[in-house]
């Protein structure tokens, strides 16, 4: 830190920075950068376990092993880079957390002799004009609009991040005497794995949380459909996994879920809250009290893998993002129906016949497949709102 920057003038760059647009759908990331740089002021010594404890506010228990710290100083690490490339470019003072450390650093940048500046400015103004022209013609003919089922995902600049359902892992002894990684449908995150050891004591010195989760090709395939998409409309998307994303995080810009519900994600929870006639409860979804379609109830945990329902969701959360959701127990829901809404012919079908006054909806797929590869996906009801 530069003795001639003081600390009442760091403050006023950490609450600019808080209040920009670039941290404004951010509220852990808010929350973060502020308890760091009051830590930093304090000369706290700042360890991960530390602010773990401090920050999140539960007590760690020796042998936790939770990547959320380091997750979410990386989310913050990023906003950072994404303020001084757009609002705070022209900043003289650059806050930054360098990697490896969690202490807040401040720096001065370089500035450009005056007679540079004069120089560029000189030969740029004359051409400025024409030069906006030529790419307002040429951002024109080249980015298409994009459909309206994705319009919100594409046409702002609120983030959007790709959760992908993935699973909770253990490592210990597996079924064959070795030691290895296992995974258990009962234990879908950290918390509900200390929960288990709790009851099974005996267990607690032979078995711990992988350090990685598991995902099917399914987790591939449709990012790879949504890439394509959004690639098209000149957009890009941030990829997280589900064992390893707090709500906060969720509540961070759109989200795009791709993945099962038997893991127990935490967008059934946004689902439910955000669909007013549909709701995921013990492996069923359940159609309740519409004006005209009678109760209706689908069992989606089948054991059957040629054949299951898949689950498409539209709808709308806080701070005006909103959500899309593919769920589905099975692969071949998931990627039948993430094919289906990135093909240009079928959004245009979709939308003519179930989105003339809506933005909405939720449409129920029935998909059937062989060695986790689609072959028919047929629309068996859909419900806007």
């Amino acid at each position: 830190m530069l003795p001639q920057f003081k600390e009442h003038q760091k403050q006023s760059l950490v609450t600019k920075i808080k209040e920009s647009n670039t941290f404004k759908n951010a509220p852990t990331s808010i929350a973060l950068l502020q308890y760091l740089f009051d830590a930093t002021t304090k000369d706290t010594d700042l360890k991960e376990a530390v602010i773990d404890i401090e920050f999140f506010g539960k007590q760690a228990s020796l042998g936790k092993n939770t990547p959320r710290v380091r997750v979410n100083v990386f989310n913050l690490r990023k906003k950072l880079a994404d303020y001084y490339i757009s609002e705070g470019a022209n900043d003289v003072w650059v806050l930054t957390i360098d990697k490896g450390q969690y202490r807040i650093r401040f720096y001065k940048k370089e500035s450009k002799s005056l007679s540079t500046l004069t120089l560029s400015w000189s030969k740029i103004i004359p051409y400025a004009g024409l030069l906006i022209t030529i790419l307002i013609i040429i951002y024109t003919n080249t980015t298409p609009k994009p459909p309206k089922v994705w319009g919100k995902f594409l046409d702002n600049n609120i983030t959007t991040n790709l959760f992908i359902g993935d699973h909770f892992g253990v490592t210990g002894k597996t079924i064959t005497g070795d030691v290895g990684w296992t995974r258990d449908f009962n234990i879908n995150d950290v918390n509900e794995f200390y929960d288990f050891l709790e009851k099974n004591p005996k267990l607690k010195n032979s078995l711990k949380p992988a350090n990685y989760s598991y995902t099917t090709r399914m987790a591939a395939l449709a990012t790879q459909q949504f890439q394509i998409l959004f690639q098209k409309y000149k957009k890009n998307f941030n990829i997280r996994f589900s064992t390893q994303t707090s709500i906060s995080e969720i509540k961070e810009g759109n989200a795009i879920y791709a993945g099962p519900t038997k893991n127990n994600n935490q967008f059934i929870h946004f689902f439910n809250e955000g669909n007013p006639y549909f709701k995921i409860t013990n492996d069923s979804l359940i159609l309740n009290n519409h004006p005209e379609f009678s109760n209706t109830k689908y069992c989606i945990n089948k054991a059957n893998y040629t054949e299951e329902y898949a689950i498409v969701s539209k709808y709308s959360s806080i701070n005006n993002t909103e959500h899309f959701v593919f769920f589905s127990q099975h692969d071949i829901g998931v990627i039948a129906t993430t094919e289906y809404f990135t093909n240009k012919d079928s959004l245009a079908l979709f939308k003519d016949n179930h989105l003339k006054n809506s933005e909405h909806f939720t449409a129920i797929f029935k998909v059937k497949g062989q060695d986790r590869t689609n072959t028919n996906i047929e629309l068996t009801q859909v419900i806007s709102f």
